[in-house]
């Protein structure tokens, strides 16, 4: 109950203790003690309103921008629970009669979920105040979202034999095709297993735990036999993935170290390198591909690339433009990296000249987002006629300011950084199909990156690259929206029988349909 003092509001306060005696001094002694409660609360609810504006400071500041990759993720996480905690310690304290901010309207629960109803009736029939029958108005109806773990089911498969009196013969049916034969696991176990490690970055040793919990005990050697099998299996599709991705005219690359374990040299931990390759959004369904080499050297891009020739958009790391594959490889730049210079200059002390670089660089990508959607051809108009100007107003800036500026200074190393890959940077005036930057690429290699936090390492080379054809397929099917899991699933059930001149159709977009 909440009583008024003058024009205070004491919530929750049980006032019965008052109306129990009429002696004033016992009065005078609760009404202190319900007073004394009132402040208690009230200095309560006034820490936990500062430390939920302190914990949303550190969610949205600037803080938070400081952290990135798996560090940033688990930072966010714990923000937001602090967050949510001291919302509910508020909500209990505070009386439903205070005034609460508006919340954004919750997106409703995902409408292909299975229902369960149940159906909550009053306790009575009756009117609890008259106590005359109740009339069905209408249904509030209110959703909740509940969580079933994941179980498993045994699959029996039973087969009738039956005998030929004749011929001495026994028939019975054929079991489906399975890619591991003598195994345990049906195509969706398998599936699962695949995309716990790869999508959802949870190592064999953590699935074991999961499964134990559920009563099922698999060692992770059983798990790891199991991913190898299905790997060799994957192998040719992500091969197919591959030459439908050197068909495009327009590719981006990036690399990103990964450890592999050196199985010559007894288990030694040598520094290699996940090569990425990425479609440009232009030239049809998204494609990302995935190379595991023990090196940074210029052969193996050249090997991967081999006879390929296209515009191949990289950070402007400087294998990309002494590449010999065979083909004609034209170079573009990025511009997020030409930006990063001036930016980092600009956090750091707000310089002016950093400053006006990042506004004349924000001038090109404020014409993109308008023209973007637009078709190649149009795109292309658009740059020449508007982005043109401005590149060539931000060119002759830079040059001469290079004039001004201390050699060897942040700003000098930026616009130098910019200047000498200036022939790169200018190539999206006159292409439509060339982006400003590599983002498409870091996207699709980002997931690697976070994965990486939990593998710590390949156990070979071998594993890398068998880890990399199938990280190439999810990472598509990811890009293209198809969900990785049915269509894993739905790949290992038809891969043992399908044709292999059929294989494309199993390749993860959108328009095949396995997917639909």
């Amino acid at each position: 109950m909440n009583i008024r003092a003058g024009k205070r509001i004491i919530p929750g306060m049980d006032i019965s203790a008052l109306l129990s005696t009429n002696d004033p001094d016992t009065l005078r002694k609760l009404a202190l003690s319900l007073l004394e409660q009132s402040h208690k609360k009230d200095h309560q609810i006034r820490l936990l309103k500062e430390a939920l504006m302190l914990a949303r400071q550190q969610r949205f500041g600037r803080q938070a921008e400081s952290f990135s990759g798996l560090q940033r993720s688990l930072f966010e996480e714990d923000a937001d629970a602090d967050i949510a905690s001291a919302e509910t310690q508020l909500a209990r304290l505070l009386p439903d009669t205070e005034e609460k901010k508006a919340r954004p309207a919750r997106k409703p629960l995902p409408a292909h979920l299975p229902r369960e109803e149940t159906i909550i009736k009053p306790e009575s029939c009756a009117c609890p105040d008259c106590g005359q029958p109740l009339r069905h108005i209408r249904d509030e109806i209110s959703e909740r979202l509940g969580y079933i773990p994941a179980q498993f089911v045994v699959k029996r498969y039973v087969r009738p034999q039956y005998g030929c009196d004749d011929c001495q013969r026994v028939v019975s049916g054929r079991l489906p095709a399975q890619i591991i034969p003598k195994g345990i696991p049906e195509p969706g176990l398998v599936a699962q297993v695949l995309v716990s490690k790869y999508c959802d970055r949870q190592p064999l040793y953590h699935q074991q735990q999961v499964f134990a919990r559920a009563g099922v005990e698999l060692p992770v050697s059983t798990l790891a036999g199991w991913v190898g099998a299905a790997s060799v299996w994957l192998m040719p599709l992500a091969e197919l993935l591959r030459t439908e991705l050197l068909s495009r005219p327009v590719l981006h690359a990036d690399e990103t170290p990964l450890q592999i374990l050196d199985t010559k040299k007894g288990g030694k931990v040598q520094n290699g390198y996940l090569w990425a390759y990425v479609s440009g959004e232009t030239t049809g369904n998204s494609v990302v591909c995935f190379d595991c080499q023990p090196g940074r050297a210029a052969r193996y891009p050249e090997a991967w690339l081999a006879g390929w020739s296209g515009t191949l958009v990289t950070d402007g790391y400087e294998v990309y433009p002494s590449l010999k594959n065979g083909g004609n490889i034209i170079n573009a730049g990025c511009w997020a990296h030409a930006r990063r210079g001036f930016a980092a200059l600009y956090k750091a002390n707000r310089d002016p000249h950093a400053g006006t670089a990042l506004k004349m660089i924000h001038g090109l990508y404020s014409l993109e987002k308008k023209i973007r959607h637009r078709a190649v051809e149009k795109i292309r108009l658009w740059r020449r006629r508007y982005a043109k100007p401005q590149l060539d107003s931000l060119w002759a800036w830079m040059e001469a300011q290079a004039q001004k500026c201390a050699p060897g200074s942040a700003l000098h190393k930026a616009i130098k950084y910019a200047l000498s890959h200036k022939t790169e940077l200018s190539r999206f005036v006159d292409d439509g199909g060339l982006p400003l930057d590599n983002n498409r690429c870091e996207r699709a290699i980002r997931q690697v990156v976070m994965g990486r936090n939990t593998w710590l390492f390949a156990g070979s080379l071998q594993a890398g690259h068998r880890a990399a054809a199938v990280m190439s397929l999810l990472g598509t099917a990811r890009v293209n929206g198809v969900e990785p899991y049915g269509w894993l699933k739905s790949v290992l059930e038809r891969l043992p029988s399908l044709p292999e001149e059929r294989l494309h159709e199993l390749l993860p977009f959108a328009k095949n349909p396995l997917n639909n």
